[in-house]
This record gives C-alpha cells, sequence and structure tokens, in this order.
C-alpha cells in the first residue's frame, strides 16, 4: 500500500507491518505540520485485517502503538502527518524499546538525513517468528524489530535487528547488524542494489 510519504507490505494474519518503506529528506521531516496523535484503522486495509484501537488497548501498559514510518519523519503538512497515523504503520512495540533504544535510532536517522547531500531510505517492520503473541482480537505482537538505513549516495547501510522487548538507549550498538542477517529473520530479499 501506497501513502503520500511511505509504502507498507501488511500482513492480514497479525494486523500489522512487515516492512514499511519511507524515503527521508529533509522536507520529510522539517514541514509545518504538529503530531495530532489521531491513531486510526486504515481505510485502505480490508476490514478483517484491519487493527483496531481497541487491539492496542488490550496491550497498552505495556506495548505502544509504534510508528514504523515515525511522525516525526512525516511533517510535510497535515495530510501527511496524519496518515503516519494510520494503524498500518504500527505494530504493538514494547513501551521501553520504543521510548528507548528505537527512538534513539529514529532521532540518529533524522540527523544524519539532515547534513548537506545526504539522501536516505529507511525499511523499518516487525518480525513474526513462529508461536509469537497474539491478542484476543488477533493482532499480532512482533517478537522481533528491524531497521534497515540505506545512504543512497554513499551506498553506507546500517541494518538492526532487535528482540521486541526493553531497550536501553546504551544497548542499541549490540543489535547492529547486516542486511542478510536482517533478509535471513524477515524471510524478505531487499534489493539494494
Amino acid at each position: 500500500m501506497c501513502k503520500t510519504n511511505y509504502a507498507v507490505i501488511h500482513r492480514c494474519d497479525v494486523k500489522a507491518p512487515v516492512a514499511v518503506f519511507e524515503h527521508l529528506t529533509v522536507a520529510a521531516m522539517s514541514g509545518p505540520a504538529k503530531r495530532k496523535d489521531n491513531f486510526r484503522p486504515d481505510p485502505a486495509v480490508a476490514p478483517q485485517c484491519q487493527a483496531s484501537l481497541a487491539d492496542y488497548a488490550t496491550v497498552g501498559k505495556t506495548h505502544d502503538r509504534g510508528h514504523m514510518a515515525p511522525a516525526a519523519n512525516n511533517s510535510q503538512n497535515e495530510k501527511i502527518m496524519s496518515e503516519s497515523f494510520f494503524l498500518s504503520n504500527m505494530v504493538a512495540q514494547n513501551n521501553n524499546n520504543n521510548r528507548g533504544g528505537w527512538r534513539l535510532l529514529e532521532v540518529a536517522e533524522r540527523q544524519w538525513a539532515s547534513q548537506p547531500g545526504t539522501d536516505f531510505y529507511i525499511i523499518s517492520g516487525g518480525i513474526f517468528d513462529p508461536g509469537h503473541p497474539v491478542t484476543g482480537n488477533g493482532l499480532g505482537i512482533p517478537t522481533r524489530l528491524y531497521k534497515i538505513i540505506i545512504e543512497k549516495n554513499s551506498r553506507n547501510v546500517q541494518a538492526y535487528l532487535m528482540p521486541n522487548a526493553p531497550l536501553p538507549v546504551q544497548d542499541l550498538p549490540k543489535y547492529q547488524t547486516t542486511v542478510p542477517a536482517v533478509e535471513q529473520a524477515t524471510g524478505i530479499r531487499f534489493n539494494l542494489k
């Protein structure tokens, strides 16, 4: 599914994205739109495949609605900001992970993308290993999360693969890995050429 600023590969059986692709530019992250927290189901997703606010309410004490394409990367205008709050762009993310190491990674990617002459592509998603937790309404909770950050001009790539568990900021470097490791974990072949 293509949105204005990002694209999603969504899995119906877990009601969540397995890959979200974004092109991070200075324009994308430095617009006037402010965060509104208007979380809602994505009308482009079939009703039986949609996550709902009720799904997230059942895991709310331990898990956030974790953006894969962050709101702060989508501030060009109100429409783009609003699209970032579709639940098709969220996974049930451990709240200490979302507010800890994952947040640090998102801040770092914006700092890197603000450097002159850079052009970044980012892929993020949840991994639903066999036996992953599921809420009563069928929302899958990913066992692991990943992020691939590609600088288009230099071809420098950073990849991260981490448990969907508390992730203190200082632990983030332990989860840096390779694209082949992420491909093996996800079963997705990312053609980064």
